[in-house]
């Protein structure tokens, strides 16, 4: 058994950390139920592997395979929570040429302007919710239509009534679907869902 500790020790420490990491990423969106559970059960682990520590607090392999464990640990947590919980942005675009929107319906962005004004004259100002996964596919769609816009994007927290209000749409059908693949908006959506209220001038 002795022989298997540091093994034990660093899949311990590794599994603990990574849920400690990916708990954090899941209570700053909101998600507070989740990352109570996950907080449980880090907690059990933490003990335990501490535990396997304490009982031979001289054996340098056990402290460096303790050590290595909270290490890939905190790697393996934040790939979890960008894969498994990866979230929702608000991207904001703020352009100078006009038909920046209507060239984002094409590529199948559900995307909403209103006119702006700045140190270089009137602009557009767009915003669009999508996938944490989805965003550097807009930005590069953005830079195809505009090289010089500019593009910010902050983390969506809906409320818990507003998440479970949502409506899921199937990645095949969805607007969602087609930007990912790249495939351009033909018109087979329902019109409504992407209208916006158009700049002046247009």
């Amino acid at each position: 058994m002795d022989r298997y500790r540091p093994v034990l020790i660093g899949v311990l420490v590794l599994t603990e950390v990574a849920i400690w990491q990916w708990r954090m990423v899941i209570a700053h969106r909101g998600r507070r139920t989740t990352a109570f559970v996950l907080g449980v059960i880090g907690a059990a682990l933490q003990i335990t592997a501490i535990s396997q520590v304490v009982a031979d607090i001289h054996d340098v392999v056990s402290i460096a395979a303790y050590a290595a464990g909270v290490g890939c640990g905190v790697l393996f947590g934040l790939i979890a929570g960008e894969r498994l919980t990866p979230g929702r942005l608000e991207v904001s675009i703020i352009s100078d040429v006009p038909s920046l929107t209507e060239h984002l319906w094409l590529y199948g962005w559900p995307a909403t302007a209103v006119p702006a004004h700045s140190e270089r004259g009137p602009v557009i100002a767009v915003a669009v919710e999508v996938e944490r996964s989805q965003e550097q596919l807009l930005r590069e769609h953005t830079a195809n239509i505009d090289p010089r816009a500019r593009v910010l994007s902050k983390e969506i927290r809906p409320s818990p009534a507003t998440s479970a209000a949502r409506p899921r749409t199937h990645p095949a059908t969805s607007v969602f679907g087609r930007a990912r693949r790249g495939a351009p908006y033909t018109g087979g959506q329902n019109p409504e869902r992407y209208a916006v209220a158009h700049p002046a001038g247009d």
